[in-house]
């Protein structure tokens, strides 16, 4: 089918406009109907199917270890690609791409920028085409839903936490808001943290009103309105409004309460017939982007589930058998990690692996706030309703011979206790762990790395590192003169 061009002028200051131009042929159509607008809105606003957008990212947080052994020792390409990220270097855009990872990779800024302008387009313009109201609403509802996910996005890689403890999110820098199709030479300056979320909000509410009119079920590819609850739910918790978070979440989990039984799963990892992510799933609510979003690709047999992950786990943990396995000793002279990492097929190519939003997330966004509620108060039957989510989760992942329900404690110990549930879950999807580090306080991790076989460094990320909030790529910084770079480490990040 061929793609539809809406003919602008001008140029953006955050991406190029005639790089967007030139994807289209001289054959394209002018869009004219409501239907033309949903047809640029998936060919432009939704990430392309296997699209790469922000690989690099599982090299950040605590879910990933480095090994080194005679497996990989000649494989120092793979090992040296990512390993300026994995060290939490200040360049690393610079050294990743010097060490063979591609530019269009790294710069995610651009991305998500230039994906803003389908949304947008749609937006700015359909209200004045012919066409079906209810078709009308629809991709109205899904452009507002988009435009708020990556702005999410951005705004959570490139400033800090909205619940910093050390400022306001109005005082803040946070990202610029782009929110028009027209474009323009003028330097687009960050609105503030504050801001950014309040245009958030505003367009996730908007999306929620727009779609729940129908509540249509489309493609899997596309945002259905029980997906756009998700987002809300998670945009809420990031903001502490656990009101609304529970609010949100109540009404996914009305419509799609399902969970997959791991019990069922045979115990070991089937992704061909069992996915546990993807839009073959049972909990998949939408699928977007690639299968190289759980983990870079040529990367597996270097990097891989750390072992502080896999503590996490207990025996009775299907996930421990299911998303990853320990790799049997017969397999270690040909592969170096101690765990196989089996959440999404990393080789795959095929659309149905993307990443997921997931029912799961539904249940811990509840439950999350649902303790913070029974902090605040004390109100036993919020505790209880967290429980009832956590335990609903747990029973679909403990082995059911030896499964026992969690019962009321401390509100301090309950969230705990919901927060490593939440990294057993969700590791290595979009950049959950990552954010979650964020909000919880930027804490201090480590990375082990070996340049060969016999020397080990450990690298440290500091207890609110300034690199818990990425630098905006350079170029970016270079066309617009009005935007102000992140505080960055200085020097390079040494071993201990």
């Amino acid at each position: 089918m061929k793609k539809i061009l809406l003919v602008i002028t001008g140029a953006l200051c955050m991406m190029s406009c005639k790089k967007f131009l030139q994807e289209y042929s001289q054959t394209d159509l002018v869009p004219k109907t409501v239907s033309d607008y949903g047809e640029i809105l998936y060919s432009d606003g939704y990430p392309p199917q296997n699209a790469d957008l922000q690989t690099w990212r599982t090299f950040l947080d605590d879910d990933v270890q480095f090994y080194m052994s005679p497996a990989n020792a000649t494989g120092t390409a793979d090992n040296l690609a990512g390993s300026s990220i994995f060290q939490w270097q200040p360049d690393f855009a610079a050294k990743s791409i010097a060490a063979g990872i591609s530019e269009e990779k790294i710069n995610t800024w651009e991305k998500y920028y230039h994906y803003l302008l389908g949304p947008n387009v749609v937006l700015q313009y359909i209200d004045n085409a012919p066409g079906a109201q209810t078709e009308r609403e629809q991709f109205k509802g899904e452009a507002y839903a988009l435009r708020a996910f990556y702005h999410f996005m951005l705004v959570n890689l490139y400033a800090k936490p909205y619940n910093d403890s050390t400022t306001t999110p109005d005082k803040s820098p946070g990202i610029p808001i782009r929110i028009t199709a027209n474009l323009t030479d003028a330097p687009l300056p960050r609105n503030s943290v504050k801001e950014v979320y309040n245009q958030i909000t505003s367009d996730i509410d908007s999306a929620i009103f727009l779609l729940d009119k129908n509540k249509t079920t489309t493609s899997p590819f596309r945002i259905s309105f029980v997906a756009a609850h998700l987002l809300a739910s998670r945009i809420y918790l990031y903001m502490e409004q656990w009101d609304k978070v529970i609010q949100h979440a109540d009404i996914v989990l009305a419509y799609k309460p399902m969970l997959m039984d791991l019990n069922t799963w045979g115990g070991s990892p089937d992704p061909d017939n069992k996915p546990v992510t993807g839009a073959k799933n049972v909990e998949s609510l939408f699928t977007y982007a690639g299968s190289s979003e759980y983990s870079e690709r040529g990367m597996a047999n270097t990097y891989s589930v750390s072992a502080d992950l896999a503590s996490c786990y207990d025996s009775t943990d299907l996930r421990a058998q299911i998303f990853f396995f320990p790799v049997p000793a017969f397999l270690k002279p040909y592969f170096a990690p101690d765990y196989s990492w089996q959440k999404g097929r990393i080789q795959s190519s095929v659309p149905e692996d993307g990443i997921s939003w997931r029912t799961a997330e539904a249940y811990l966004n509840r439950a999350e706030a649902c303790i913070q509620q029974y902090k605040a108060t004390g109100d036993a039957s919020a505790a209880n309703k967290a429980l009832g989510s956590l335990n609903t989760l747990r029973m679909n992942r403990i082995d059911k011979s030896s499964f026992q329900p969690w019962t009321i404690r401390p509100a301090d110990t309950l969230l705990q206790m919901c927060r490593t549930e939440r990294r057993r879950e969700l590791f290595s999807e979009e950049n959950h762990r990552w954010m979650d580090l964020r909000r919880y306080g930027m804490p201090s991790i480590t990375h082990i790395y070996m340049p060969d076989l016999t020397t080990t460094q450990v690298f440290r990320l500091k207890a609110r590192d300034p690199l818990y909030v990425l630098p905006i790529p350079d170029d970016v910084i270079a066309r617009n003169t009005s935007l102000v770079q992140n505080p960055v480490y200085i020097g390079t990040r040494k071993p201990e």
